[in-house]
């Protein structure tokens, strides 16, 4: 068997065609080097697979398989993983530093919560030496309001930082159903290009761009299937956090909504809540979730796992008002200056189900432990308040509040409330044992004021044995007008100077006895060795309180950025492998276009030469 007579031309078009195509890619690559998400392009031939078969078998030229991206799909899922982890650290860094910012006094000059309190504590050992002198007690008042002052702008600034991150999940999600419709649509664009054979490099890499900005908000986990029998469309899957987020043309969207419930007493209003479209719920606090909306919702609601909780107790009861009240005993918090539950619209848990609380009291025993009575709203059916009063008889575990294992703005909040809680009631139970310049007994010196009139309260004092009084989460307004009520009434968002003490320093309490007209200085020297009694707080007096509480927070801003920073080193390496697969290189790309224009060239001598022996062969021979 002979060779056909035209095989050479045949063999020199195959080649001209391949190294055309692979020359038309090289240029394509060249021109995409600076193009976000590229991956760099090569035309993958084979041998044409048909050979002539004489008495020997010859080859019959080149073949395209098809022109495939260069690819690495675990440097992509390597760097998706790291860069959900690299977005949660650096949340949590701007959102730290922001705290630090506020809290930390960069010297003994700068104004801040530690130095306006170790200013008026100074006041308070100067004025010993000259208790009557009236501007004395003027600078003494004056100089406890910069104090509450300097707190209460710490307090509005914590939350407004919580409003800000509260804002920003909004945006994140939108975001993130944003990304996922462009990625339906793409996926869309592929499927149709696809169906007809080759791969749509192109918009693979677009896609791949997508899930690169979806992985900062959140951990994904990407799969694509081939149909079994090789007939139809590739099926596309993201999920998120064990939930399908993406299934190829359907978007499972996450739906924000204002919560009706809330964590903390210092919380803003209007926190939104995320779930998914299809009704499952959204678990924020996952330890599995990371990335950005994580970040966000740890900084926002973070409390270092510190809720109430309790056992319930006995069975549930019906007020006045026909309304349930749940018991709830063997509380983990029987301080009231630890207590940072809402006083109205909290969320109390039992038995894995959540409810929401109008109110509460608190009735504090003999020996100090506390028992909450949660007056429930209500939304709670029939059927659900049978569920609950057999968890209720059982004593099944209660939790009030969502115990979130980070150090967000609910921390750093409920370490100021305790601050000035526990420091105000020492001070106001040493100030009220003492005269004022008139011989009258003293008063409260640091106050708080209600939210709607604006009137200051008459705290309930400890009893004989040093224990808080029973207390309602409502402050009750006395027939002249005053609000009597616990300290829990007192944030860092409304501790102030009582008013009646700003308008007339003379009912400052200088005196140990009743003294009209005449001054002497034990009082004062009382109120003064209150900064350093060591037994005041865990950490010890008030000023290490003070100094430990804003070590801490340098402490945690610096590990965040710590660990934000070898975040982003691993993510730098993993993309820097990354592009060594798929990137695409100026220099490399040039040569490839000179190599494939000198191939390009050769078949073409490869069909001049097979032209010439056809010619000789036909018109010279006459065969």
């Amino acid at each position: 068997m002979g060779l056909p007579t035209f095989q050479g031309l045949e063999i020199a078009k195959s080649g001209m065609m391949a190294y055309n195509t692979a020359m038309q890619t090289a240029a394509h690559n060249l021109a995409n080097v600076g193009t976000r998400g590229y991956s760099r392009q090569v035309v993958r031939t084979t041998a044409h697979t048909t050979p002539v078969r004489t008495n020997k078998v010859i080859g019959s030229g080149v073949d395209i398989l098809g022109i495939e991206r260069q690819r690495s799909e675990y440097y992509d899922t390597k760097y998706e993983q790291v860069n959900t982890t690299y977005s949660r650290y650096d949340t949590h860094s701007y959102y730290l530093n922001e705290i630090q910012r506020k809290l930390y006094s960069v010297d003994d000059k700068t104004g801040g919560i530690t130095n306006s309190f170790d200013l008026f504590c100074a006041q308070l050992t100067s004025l010993p030496n000259d208790a009557g002198e009236q501007a004395r007690r003027k600078q003494i008042t004056s100089n406890g309001s910069t104090f509450t002052r300097f707190v209460q702008e710490t307090a509005t600034y914590l939350k407004n930082l919580q409003d800000e991150a509260n804002s920003e999940i909004k945006a994140s999600v939108g975001q993130v159903n944003a990304i996922a419709d462009k990625i339906v649509s793409v996926t869309k664009q592929i499927n149709t290009l696809e169906a007809y054979g080759g791969n749509a490099n192109d918009l693979r890499d677009q896609r791949t761009v997508l899930l690169d900005e979806l992985s900062e908000y959140f951990n994904i986990k990407v799969l694509e299937e081939e149909p079994a029998d090789g007939v139809g469309l590739n099926r596309f899957y993201v999920y998120v956090d064990g939930a399908v987020f993406i299934d190829t043309y359907d978007v499972n969207k996450l739906v924000i909504k204002e919560s009706d419930t809330i964590n903390n007493i210092n919380d803003i209003d209007g926190l939104y809540e995320v779930k998914w479209q299809n009704g499952s719920s959204f678990r924020p606090y996952s330890s599995t979730l990371g990335g950005k909306l994580a970040g966000l919702f740890e900084s926002r609601d973070g409390n270092n796992g510190a809720v109430l909780s309790g056992k319930a107790s006995g069975q549930l009861e019906n007020n006045a008002d026909g309304d349930l009240v749940l018991t709830m005993e063997k509380a983990n918090i029987n301080d009231v200056n630890l207590l940072n539950i809402p006083a109205t619209n909290g969320k109390i848990t039992i038995n894995n189900v959540s409810y929401s609380y109008k109110s509460f009291e608190v009735e504090v025993s003999d020996t100090g432990e506390f028992t909450y009575k949660f007056t429930l709203n209500n939304e709670v059916s029939a059927k659900q308040a049978q569920s609950l009063n057999n968890a209720v008889k059982a004593g099944k575990p209660v939790t009030v509040g969502e115990r979130v294992e980070y150090k967000g703005v609910p921390y750093y909040m409920a370490q100021l409330n305790e601050f000035v809680r526990t420091f105000a009631q020492e001070f106001n139970t040493i100030h009220k044992s003492g005269y004022d310049v008139y011989g009258n007994s003293g008063m409260d010196f640091f106050n708080a004021k209600d939210v709607t009139s604006g009137e200051n309260f008459k705290f309930i004092e400890r009893n004989e044995k040093g224990y808080d009084a029973s207390f309602s989460s409502e402050a009750q307004r006395q027939p002249d007008g005053t609000y009597v009520g616990s300290y829990y009434y007192m944030t860092a968002l409304n501790i102030c100077v009582t008013d009646d003490l700003l308008e007339n320093e003379n009912l400052f309490a200088c005196n140990s006895e009743s003294l009209p007209g005449k001054s002497e200085n034990l009082n004062i020297l009382k109120l003064a060795a209150l900064k350093d009694d060591s037994s005041m707080f865990l950490h010890g007096a008030p000023d290490q309180f003070l100094q430990s509480f804003t070590a801490d927070i340098s402490v945690d801003c610096q590990k965040a950025f710590s660990l934000r920073d070898g975040q982003k080193d691993i993510l730098d390496v993993v993309d820097l492998q990354r592009q060594s697969i798929c990137g695409a290189d100026e220099d490399e790309e040039t040569e490839n276009v000179l190599i494939f224009q000198r191939m390009v060239f050769n078949q073409y001598k490869v069909l001049s030469v097979m032209n010439e022996v056809l010619d000789k062969l036909i018109n010279g021979t006459a065969v």
